[in-house]
C-alpha cells in the first residue's frame, strides 16, 4: 500500500537522506529543523497539508513505517553484496568465471541457493554466530568447489568423446574417399588400352605396378 503522509510525499533524495540521518541516530529536533527548512518540503506541505510542518509525531510514524522498511531493504542490499563476495570467492577458488556460468550453473540459481542458505543462518542465535556463519560458508564453498571439480571432469570427458567421434568420422570419410579413388582407377584401367597391355604383360608384379602408376598418374606418381 502506497504511503501518503507528509514524509512519504517528499522526493526520494530527501527521504534517502532522512533515512540515513535516522540510521545515524541524529536527534529528532535537528532532523525536523533541517527537513522543514527545505524549500521542496515547504512546497509540498503548502500544496497538500495547508503548510502544516512535519511534526515529531509524523517523524515517529515514519520511523516505524517507511524508515523500518528502508532498513530492511538496506539489510537485503548488504546481504546481496555478501552473497556476491561469496560467489566471487567460490569462482576464484575453482578457477571459474561468474560471467561465463558461475561453476557451470545458472548464476541466478546459485545466488538463490546462497540467499536461502544465508536466510537460514540469520535464524541462528549464538554469541559465536559470526564464527558459525564463517564456518558454514567455508563448508559451502568447499562443497560447491568439489561439485565444480566434478563438473569440469565431466566436461573434459564429454570433449574427449566428441574428439574421438570426430576423428572416427574423419577416418570414415578418408576411407570412403580412398575407396572411391580405387574404384575410379579400376574404371580408368578398364577403358585404357595401354593400361590393359601393361597389366597383361609378362612383367614382374612390381614392374607392372610401377608402369601402371606412371601411366595412370603421370607426374603425380
Amino acid at each position: 500500500m502506497a504511503r501518503t503522509g507528509k514524509i512519504a510525499r517528499l522526493p526520494l533524495a530527501v527521504r534517502e537522506e532522512l533515512n540515513a540521518r535516522l540510521r545515524d541516530n541524529e536527534s529528532g529536533q535537528i532532523i525536523l529543523e533541517w527537513l522543514n527548512g527545505l524549500e521542496v518540503t515547504k512546497e509540498i506541505l503548502e500544496r497538500h497539508f495547508a503548510g502544516e510542518p512535519i511534526s515529531d509525531a509524523n517523524l515517529s510514524i515514519w520511523r516505524q513505517g517507511g524508515f523500518a522498511e528502508w532498513m530492511r531493504e538496506q539489510d537485503d542490499i548488504e546481504r546481496i553484496h555478501r552473497l556476491q563476495e561469496v560467489s566471487l570467492r567460490l569462482a576464484k577458488a575453482s578457477g571459474g568465471n561468474l560471467s561465463e556460468g558461475l561453476l557451470a550453473l545458472n548464476v541466478g540459481r546459485i545466488q538463490e541457493a546462497l540467499e536461502q542458505f544465508w536466510d537460514g543462518l540469520r535464524e541462528v542465535e549464538s554469541t559465536e554466530e559470526g564464527n558459525e556463519k564463517d564456518a558454514a560458508i567455508t563448508k559451502l564453498l568447499t562443497s560447491l568447489t568439489n561439485i565444480r571439480g566434478m563438473e569440469l571432469e565431466k566436461q573434459k570427458l564429454d570433449l574427449k568423446r566428441i574428439e574421438v567421434a570426430q576423428k572416427g568420422e574423419a577416418l570414415q570419410l578418408e576411407t570412403k574417399k580412398f575407396n572411391h579413388a580405387r574404384v575410379k582407377s579400376f574404371i580408368d584401367w578398364m577403358v585404357d588400352e595401354e593400361a590393359k597391355k601393361i597389366a597383361t604383360s609378362d612383367l614382374a608384379t612390381d614392374a607392372k605396378l610401377e608402369a601402371l602408376g606412371k601411366h595412370l598418374f603421370k607426374e603425380a606418381w
